[in-house]
């Protein structure tokens, strides 16, 4: 419908833990955590590492590269901004690094195991985080 605006979505509310993670994003970098006794990779950002419970960590650049761990098709926006592009596909991601993260699957139909890269969407205000098959541009 012409003459309609189009709403833009709501922006993310980063926290002092998750702020690095947004503000990295519109430089197109994906940081994670990594646990500076275990050694493990996290997601979402947050003061202690869920699996040994320190409190020391890095952040990291991720590469981006994962495969589909799962997925699940939107069809109802959760949003008023996403309501012309539904249906669409939000997977689950273990990226090459050892974190688990979710964003929009776009160019394909998802496959468990399926390898893709980190993508990024610049909405007016923020990032947002997507992903591609790999190999795709």
């Amino acid at each position: 419908m012409s003459g309609e605006k189009k709403i833009s979505p709501t922006p993310p509310e980063p926290d002092a833990d998750s702020t690095f993670f947004w503000d990295a994003l519109k430089e197109k970098k994906l940081l994670i955590q990594r646990c500076g006794d275990c050694g493990r990779s996290r997601f979402p950002p947050m003061p202690r590492c869920p699996y040994c419970a320190s409190a020391q960590y890095s952040v990291i650049e991720a590469g981006g590269g994962g495969t589909v761990y799962t997925w699940v098709v939107v069809h109802r926006a959760f949003d008023p901004a996403f309501t012309d592009e539904v249906p669409f596909t939000l997977a689950t991601v273990d990226l090459d690094e050892g974190a688990r993260i979710v964003g929009r699957l776009e160019g394909a139909s998802p496959q468990f195991g399926m390898r893709v890269q980190a993508t990024f969407f610049n909405h007016p205000s923020w990032t947002e985080l997507r992903f591609a098959p790999q190999g795709s541009k």
